[in-house]
């Protein structure tokens, strides 16, 4: 018993280390800054497929840097675990009901885009308060729950981000709160990693820590 607790502690701080560099964060705050800068100029991005293509090629840019973040400065400090089959179910569970749920929040968002750009038809989309306040709920609600499932403490903060700029853009009608949002998730993000970077060194040699750990004992 003492060597399963002492493995599921070995386990969890393992797992733990996997957001202690704060690179995470910076990727979430780098999402709504591709999303907030190509709608904050409609002079430059004329049309919705420019400023989408903007945003996706941002977002793929995004994922580099966190990438390279990762494999060379991250593993070379901590190296790597390979989690067993428990922890990996757990995640897979995670990103699908997470991907799912998103999408939905995010089909919906667009909608309200459109309806509200177009001509008013007089339906209940005119009451933008009350969407504003489903879509924040919504977004709270989903992040809050992954970030619960993934033991990623700070992802509640990045949820509450996320909430004010997808609800404080349908009220102001203004992606300023996306970049606002973004700013604080990537500074925020920074100062972790800063943190980060003086805690860990670089072994002088040798290659990656890579070892297999597993929660199902």
């Amino acid at each position: 018993m003492p060597q399963s607790v002492n493995l599921k502690q070995i386990e969890r701080h393992a797992w733990m280390s996997f957001f202690e560099d704060g690179l995470l964060d910076v990727l979430m705050g780098l999402t709504l800054l591709a999303v907030g800068i190509p709608a904050m100029l409609p002079s430059f991005f004329v049309s919705e497929l420019r400023q989408d293509g903007a945003s996706a090629v941002l977002m793929v840019l995004a994922l580099f840097v966190y990438w390279l973040g990762k494999r060379f400065i991250t593993m070379p400090r901590i190296g790597r675990a390979r989690f067993g089959p428990t922890r990996k179910a757990k995640l897979r569970k995670t990103v699908v009901i997470y991907g799912i749920s998103a999408l939905a929040g995010l089909i919906v968002f667009l909608v309200f885009l459109m309806r509200t750009t177009g001509p008013s038809q007089g339906t209940p989309w005119s009451a933008p308060v009350v969407v504003a306040l489903g879509i924040g709920a919504w977004m709270l609600l989903i992040l809050g729950l992954a970030s619960y499932f993934l033991d990623f403490t700070r992802g509640h903060v990045i949820a509450a981000l996320y909430a004010l700029a997808f609800s404080g853009t349908v009220l102001l009608h203004n992606p300023i709160l996306f970049i606002m949002a973004g700013a604080v998730a990537v500074l925020m993000g920074l100062i972790v990693f800063v943190r980060f970077l003086r805690k860990y060194r670089i072994p002088s040699a040798g290659p990656p820590l890579e070892g297999a750990l597993d929660d199902n004992h």
